[in-house]
Protein backbone atom coordinates (compact mmCIF):
# COMPACT_ATOMS: atom_id res chain seq x y z
CA UNK A 1 0.00 0.00 0.00
CA UNK A 2 1.32 3.44 -0.89
CA UNK A 3 1.88 5.99 1.87
CA UNK A 4 -0.94 8.49 2.13
CA UNK A 5 -0.78 12.07 3.31
CA UNK A 6 -3.69 13.81 4.98
CA UNK A 7 -4.51 17.49 5.12
CA UNK A 8 -7.08 17.94 7.86
CA UNK A 9 -8.94 21.26 7.68
CA UNK A 10 -10.88 22.11 10.80
CA UNK A 11 -12.73 24.96 12.48
CA UNK A 12 -14.72 25.71 15.60
CA UNK A 13 -18.13 26.15 13.99
CA UNK A 14 -19.02 28.81 11.39
CA UNK A 15 -15.37 29.88 11.38
CA UNK A 16 -14.76 29.44 7.65
CA UNK A 17 -13.07 26.07 7.18
CA UNK A 18 -15.10 25.48 4.01
CA UNK A 19 -13.43 28.56 2.48
CA UNK A 20 -10.03 26.96 3.07
CA UNK A 21 -11.29 23.71 1.51
CA UNK A 22 -12.31 25.68 -1.58
CA UNK A 23 -8.90 27.35 -1.71
CA UNK A 24 -7.12 23.98 -1.55
CA UNK A 25 -9.17 22.83 -4.55
CA UNK A 26 -7.12 25.31 -6.57
CA UNK A 27 -3.93 23.31 -5.95
CA UNK A 28 -3.04 20.51 -8.33
CA UNK A 29 -2.70 16.97 -6.98
CA UNK A 30 -4.88 17.33 -3.90
CA UNK A 31 -7.92 15.07 -3.62
CA UNK A 32 -10.82 16.65 -1.76
CA UNK A 33 -13.34 14.33 -0.11
CA UNK A 34 -16.85 15.73 -0.44
CA UNK A 35 -18.46 16.42 2.93
CA UNK A 36 -17.22 16.27 6.50
CA UNK A 37 -15.38 13.14 7.63
CA UNK A 38 -15.86 13.06 11.40
CA UNK A 39 -15.16 9.41 12.27
CA UNK A 40 -12.30 10.25 14.64
CA UNK A 41 -14.00 12.84 16.82
CA UNK A 42 -17.74 12.17 16.79
CA UNK A 43 -19.51 10.42 19.67
CA UNK A 44 -19.15 6.64 19.15
CA UNK A 45 -16.27 7.30 16.76
CA UNK A 46 -12.61 6.33 17.02
CA UNK A 47 -11.76 8.43 20.08
CA UNK A 48 -14.62 6.93 22.09
CA UNK A 49 -13.68 3.47 20.84
CA UNK A 50 -10.09 3.87 22.02
CA UNK A 51 -11.27 5.19 25.37
CA UNK A 52 -13.38 2.09 25.98
CA UNK A 53 -10.93 -0.48 24.59
CA UNK A 54 -7.65 0.98 25.87
CA UNK A 55 -7.92 3.79 28.42
CA UNK A 56 -10.97 2.81 30.46
CA UNK A 57 -11.30 -0.86 29.68
CA UNK A 58 -13.98 -3.13 31.05
CA UNK A 59 -15.00 -6.34 29.29
CA UNK A 60 -18.60 -5.16 28.86
CA UNK A 61 -17.65 -1.59 27.96
CA UNK A 62 -15.52 -2.91 25.12
CA UNK A 63 -18.43 -4.87 23.65
CA UNK A 64 -20.89 -1.96 23.88
CA UNK A 65 -18.33 0.48 22.44
CA UNK A 66 -17.74 -1.76 19.42
CA UNK A 67 -21.49 -2.10 18.87
CA UNK A 68 -21.93 1.68 19.09
CA UNK A 69 -19.05 2.20 16.66
CA UNK A 70 -20.53 -0.26 14.14
CA UNK A 71 -23.93 1.43 14.41
CA UNK A 72 -22.30 4.83 13.87
CA UNK A 73 -20.46 3.50 10.81
CA UNK A 74 -23.75 2.25 9.32
CA UNK A 75 -24.88 5.89 9.43
CA UNK A 76 -21.66 7.01 7.71
CA UNK A 77 -22.10 4.38 5.01
CA UNK A 78 -25.73 4.82 4.04
CA UNK A 79 -27.20 7.50 1.84
CA UNK A 80 -29.99 9.78 2.98
CA UNK A 81 -33.08 11.23 1.41
CA UNK A 82 -36.35 12.98 2.14
CA UNK A 83 -37.98 9.82 3.50
CA UNK A 84 -34.82 8.03 4.62
CA UNK A 85 -32.79 7.96 7.78
CA UNK A 86 -29.87 10.37 8.08
CA UNK A 87 -26.69 9.18 6.39
CA UNK A 88 -23.34 10.46 5.08
CA UNK A 89 -23.20 8.24 1.96
CA UNK A 90 -19.49 7.44 2.18
CA UNK A 91 -20.03 4.15 0.41
CA UNK A 92 -20.68 6.15 -2.77
CA UNK A 93 -18.39 9.08 -2.03
CA UNK A 94 -15.34 6.84 -1.59
CA UNK A 95 -16.70 4.15 -3.94
CA UNK A 96 -16.06 1.21 -1.63
CA UNK A 97 -18.07 -1.28 0.41
CA UNK A 98 -17.63 0.83 3.52
CA UNK A 99 -19.05 -1.66 6.01
CA UNK A 100 -16.76 -4.43 4.76
CA UNK A 101 -13.78 -2.31 5.76
CA UNK A 102 -15.40 -1.55 9.12
CA UNK A 103 -15.98 -5.26 9.77
CA UNK A 104 -12.36 -6.07 8.91
CA UNK A 105 -11.18 -3.32 11.24
CA UNK A 106 -13.35 -4.49 14.12
CA UNK A 107 -12.22 -8.08 13.54
CA UNK A 108 -8.58 -6.96 13.75
CA UNK A 109 -9.26 -5.43 17.19
CA UNK A 110 -11.25 -8.37 18.56
CA UNK A 111 -9.52 -11.04 20.62
CA UNK A 112 -12.48 -13.40 20.38
CA UNK A 113 -16.27 -13.58 20.17
CA UNK A 114 -18.38 -15.42 22.74
CA UNK A 115 -22.05 -15.90 23.53
CA UNK A 116 -22.81 -13.78 26.55
CA UNK A 117 -25.80 -12.44 28.43
CA UNK A 118 -25.77 -9.25 30.46
CA UNK A 119 -28.33 -6.71 31.64
CA UNK A 120 -26.15 -4.10 29.92
CA UNK A 121 -27.34 -5.42 26.55
CA UNK A 122 -30.93 -4.70 27.55
CA UNK A 123 -30.47 -1.05 28.55
CA UNK A 124 -31.69 0.16 25.15
CA UNK A 125 -34.26 -2.58 24.56
CA UNK A 126 -37.77 -1.63 23.55
CA UNK A 127 -40.67 -2.53 25.83
CA UNK A 128 -41.48 -5.52 23.63
CA UNK A 129 -37.86 -6.72 23.61
CA UNK A 130 -37.63 -6.37 27.39
CA UNK A 131 -40.87 -8.34 27.80
CA UNK A 132 -39.59 -11.15 25.56
CA UNK A 133 -36.31 -11.28 27.53
CA UNK A 134 -38.21 -11.63 30.82
CA UNK A 135 -40.37 -14.43 29.42
CA UNK A 136 -37.30 -16.26 28.12
CA UNK A 137 -35.61 -15.92 31.52
CA UNK A 138 -38.71 -17.29 33.27
CA UNK A 139 -38.63 -20.27 30.92
CA UNK A 140 -34.90 -20.74 31.56
CA UNK A 141 -34.18 -19.82 27.95
CA UNK A 142 -30.93 -18.08 27.18
CA UNK A 143 -30.84 -14.41 26.10
CA UNK A 144 -27.17 -14.73 25.13
CA UNK A 145 -25.91 -12.91 22.07
CA UNK A 146 -22.62 -12.85 20.21
CA UNK A 147 -20.35 -10.58 22.27
CA UNK A 148 -17.02 -8.89 21.48
CA UNK A 149 -14.01 -9.30 23.75
CA UNK A 150 -11.33 -6.74 22.88
CA UNK A 151 -8.40 -5.50 24.93
CA UNK A 152 -5.73 -4.07 22.59
CA UNK A 153 -2.68 -2.10 23.64
CA UNK A 154 -2.55 1.58 22.72
CA UNK A 155 0.10 1.01 20.03
CA UNK A 156 -1.84 -1.89 18.55
CA UNK A 157 -5.07 0.12 18.45
CA UNK A 158 -3.44 3.11 16.75
CA UNK A 159 -1.62 0.93 14.22
CA UNK A 160 -4.82 -0.92 13.25
CA UNK A 161 -6.75 2.34 13.09
CA UNK A 162 -4.20 3.98 10.80
CA UNK A 163 -4.26 0.92 8.55
CA UNK A 164 -8.08 1.04 8.48
CA UNK A 165 -8.18 4.70 7.45
CA UNK A 166 -5.46 4.25 4.82
CA UNK A 167 -7.40 1.30 3.41
CA UNK A 168 -10.52 3.43 3.07
CA UNK A 169 -8.80 6.00 0.89
CA UNK A 170 -6.06 4.19 -1.04
CA UNK A 171 -8.32 3.47 -4.01
CA UNK A 172 -9.93 6.92 -3.81
CA UNK A 173 -6.55 8.43 -4.71
CA UNK A 174 -6.16 7.21 -8.28
CA UNK A 175 -3.33 9.74 -8.76
CA UNK A 176 -1.17 11.36 -6.13
CA UNK A 177 -1.04 10.56 -2.45
CA UNK A 178 -2.65 13.48 -0.61
CA UNK A 179 -6.25 13.75 0.51
CA UNK A 180 -7.97 16.76 2.07
CA UNK A 181 -10.52 16.01 4.79
CA UNK A 182 -12.96 18.49 6.30
CA UNK A 183 -13.57 18.37 10.08
CA UNK A 184 -11.71 15.05 10.41
CA UNK A 185 -10.15 15.84 13.79
CA UNK A 186 -11.21 17.87 16.80
CA UNK A 187 -9.98 21.49 17.08
CA UNK A 188 -10.13 21.16 20.88
CA UNK A 189 -8.39 17.77 20.95
CA UNK A 190 -5.99 17.88 18.04
CA UNK A 191 -3.26 15.63 19.43
CA UNK A 192 -5.54 12.76 20.41
CA UNK A 193 -7.48 12.69 17.13
CA UNK A 194 -4.66 13.52 14.73
CA UNK A 195 -2.75 10.36 15.68
CA UNK A 196 -5.22 8.15 13.80
CA UNK A 197 -4.10 9.62 10.47
CA UNK A 198 -0.64 8.21 9.78
CA UNK A 199 0.90 11.19 7.99
CA UNK A 200 -1.14 14.31 8.56
CA UNK A 201 -0.99 18.06 8.83
CA UNK A 202 -3.70 20.32 10.18
CA UNK A 203 -5.06 23.68 9.10
CA UNK A 204 -7.21 25.37 11.73
CA UNK A 205 -9.40 28.21 10.45
CA UNK A 206 -10.63 30.76 12.94
CA UNK A 207 -12.70 33.91 12.58
CA UNK A 208 -13.59 37.09 14.43
CA UNK A 209 -15.89 35.96 17.28
CA UNK A 210 -18.22 38.88 16.64
CA UNK A 211 -18.92 37.59 13.14
CA UNK A 212 -19.22 34.02 14.39
CA UNK A 213 -21.82 35.18 16.93
CA UNK A 214 -23.90 36.84 14.22
CA UNK A 215 -23.63 33.85 11.91
CA UNK A 216 -24.68 31.43 14.65
CA UNK A 217 -27.66 33.59 15.59
CA UNK A 218 -28.84 34.06 12.00
CA UNK A 219 -28.43 30.40 11.09
CA UNK A 220 -29.73 29.11 14.45
CA UNK A 221 -26.88 26.58 14.49
CA UNK A 222 -24.97 25.03 17.41
CA UNK A 223 -25.33 27.38 20.38
CA UNK A 224 -26.98 29.91 18.08
CA UNK A 225 -30.43 28.46 18.69
CA UNK A 226 -30.14 29.40 22.37
CA UNK A 227 -28.61 32.79 21.56
CA UNK A 228 -31.63 33.53 19.39
CA UNK A 229 -33.92 33.01 22.37
CA UNK A 230 -31.83 34.77 25.02
CA UNK A 231 -30.65 37.71 22.88
CA UNK A 232 -27.48 37.64 24.93
CA UNK A 233 -23.77 37.08 24.38
CA UNK A 234 -22.97 35.60 27.81
CA UNK A 235 -23.19 31.91 26.88
CA UNK A 236 -21.46 32.54 23.57
CA UNK A 237 -18.50 34.24 25.27
CA UNK A 238 -18.11 31.33 27.69
CA UNK A 239 -18.53 28.77 24.88
CA UNK A 240 -16.00 30.52 22.64
CA UNK A 241 -13.44 30.98 25.43
CA UNK A 242 -13.62 27.37 26.60
CA UNK A 243 -13.36 26.11 23.02
CA UNK A 244 -9.97 27.80 22.79
CA UNK A 245 -8.56 26.65 26.12
CA UNK A 246 -6.61 23.98 24.28
CA UNK A 247 -4.37 26.66 22.75
CA UNK A 248 -2.48 26.89 26.06
CA UNK A 249 -1.65 23.19 25.94
CA UNK A 250 -0.68 23.28 22.27
CA UNK A 251 1.69 26.19 22.81
CA UNK A 252 4.08 23.98 24.77
CA UNK A 253 3.99 21.07 22.34
CA UNK A 254 6.71 21.78 19.77
CA UNK A 255 6.08 18.63 17.73
CA UNK A 256 2.39 19.40 17.42
CA UNK A 257 3.02 23.03 16.49
CA UNK A 258 5.09 21.88 13.50
CA UNK A 259 2.04 20.06 12.14
CA UNK A 260 -0.58 22.78 12.70
CA UNK A 261 -1.14 25.93 10.66
CA UNK A 262 -3.56 28.50 12.02
CA UNK A 263 -5.29 30.86 9.62
CA UNK A 264 -8.03 33.43 10.02
CA UNK A 265 -10.95 33.47 7.63
CA UNK A 266 -10.30 37.20 7.31
CA UNK A 267 -6.78 36.43 6.03
CA UNK A 268 -8.17 34.20 3.29
CA UNK A 269 -10.53 36.92 2.12
CA UNK A 270 -8.53 40.09 2.65
CA UNK A 271 -4.97 38.85 2.13
CA UNK A 272 -5.44 36.03 -0.34
CA UNK A 273 -1.93 35.95 -1.83
CA UNK A 274 -0.30 35.90 1.58
CA UNK A 275 -2.56 33.03 2.65
CA UNK A 276 -1.55 30.99 -0.40
CA UNK A 277 2.11 31.65 0.42
CA UNK A 278 1.61 30.57 4.05
CA UNK A 279 0.05 27.31 2.91
CA UNK A 280 2.93 26.59 0.53
CA UNK A 281 5.55 27.35 3.19
CA UNK A 282 3.69 25.21 5.74
CA UNK A 283 3.66 22.15 3.48
CA UNK A 284 7.24 22.73 2.33
CA UNK A 285 6.28 21.36 -1.05
CA UNK A 286 6.14 22.28 -4.68
CA UNK A 287 2.37 22.04 -4.85
CA UNK A 288 1.21 23.64 -8.08
CA UNK A 289 -1.24 26.46 -7.60
CA UNK A 290 -3.04 26.42 -10.94
CA UNK A 291 -6.67 27.58 -10.63
CA UNK A 292 -6.69 31.00 -9.01
CA UNK A 293 -10.20 32.16 -8.00
CA UNK A 294 -11.82 29.11 -9.63
CA UNK A 295 -13.28 27.76 -6.38
CA UNK A 296 -12.64 30.55 -3.87
CA UNK A 297 -12.82 34.13 -5.08
CA UNK A 298 -12.08 36.57 -2.24
CA UNK A 299 -13.28 39.44 -4.36
CA UNK A 300 -16.79 38.12 -4.73
CA UNK A 301 -19.54 39.93 -2.86
CA UNK A 302 -20.70 36.71 -1.23
CA UNK A 303 -17.30 36.20 0.39
CA UNK A 304 -16.68 39.83 1.33
CA UNK A 305 -20.13 39.99 2.92
CA UNK A 306 -18.95 37.47 5.52
CA UNK A 307 -16.20 39.75 6.86
CA UNK A 308 -17.00 42.50 9.34
CA UNK A 309 -20.66 41.55 9.76
CA UNK A 310 -20.50 42.86 13.31
CA UNK A 311 -20.19 46.46 12.12
CA UNK A 312 -23.76 46.47 10.81
CA UNK A 313 -25.31 44.41 13.62
CA UNK A 314 -28.33 46.12 15.17
CA UNK A 315 -27.35 45.39 18.81
CA UNK A 316 -23.93 46.97 19.25
CA UNK A 317 -24.12 46.46 23.03
CA UNK A 318 -23.67 42.72 22.41
CA UNK A 319 -20.83 43.39 19.97
CA UNK A 320 -19.09 45.63 22.50
CA UNK A 321 -19.44 42.97 25.18
CA UNK A 322 -17.79 40.35 22.95
CA UNK A 323 -15.03 42.86 22.13
CA UNK A 324 -14.43 43.54 25.82
CA UNK A 325 -14.41 39.89 26.89
CA UNK A 326 -12.56 38.38 23.92
CA UNK A 327 -10.26 41.17 22.70
CA UNK A 328 -7.39 38.84 21.75
CA UNK A 329 -9.56 37.11 19.13
CA UNK A 330 -11.21 40.17 17.56
CA UNK A 331 -9.83 41.51 14.29
CA UNK A 332 -9.96 45.09 13.04
CA UNK A 333 -10.05 44.58 9.29
CA UNK A 334 -9.35 48.27 8.69
CA UNK A 335 -5.87 48.10 10.25
CA UNK A 336 -4.91 44.46 10.68
CA UNK A 337 -5.59 43.18 7.18
CA UNK A 338 -5.11 44.37 3.63
CA UNK A 339 -8.17 45.23 1.64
Amino acid sequence: MKNLNYICVIGYGRSGSSACIDLLKEFEGLHILDGEFRIAKDPHGLLDLESALVDNWDFMRSDIAIRDFISYCHMLSRGSGLFKRFGKDFENKININFMNFVEEYVHSLTDFLYFGDSAVHRYSSSSLQAFVSRIRSKLNKSNAISTYFSKPSEDFFINKTQFFLDNLFVNFLDKGDTIVLDQSISPVNIKNTKKYFRSSKVIVVDRDPRDIYIDLVEKGMLIGADLNIQRSADKFIEWYGLMRNNLKNEAGDKELSKCVLRLNFEDLVCDYEKSVKKINIFFKSNMIYKSKYKFFNPKSYKTKANVGLWKMYKNQDIINKISDKLPQYCININTDLKK
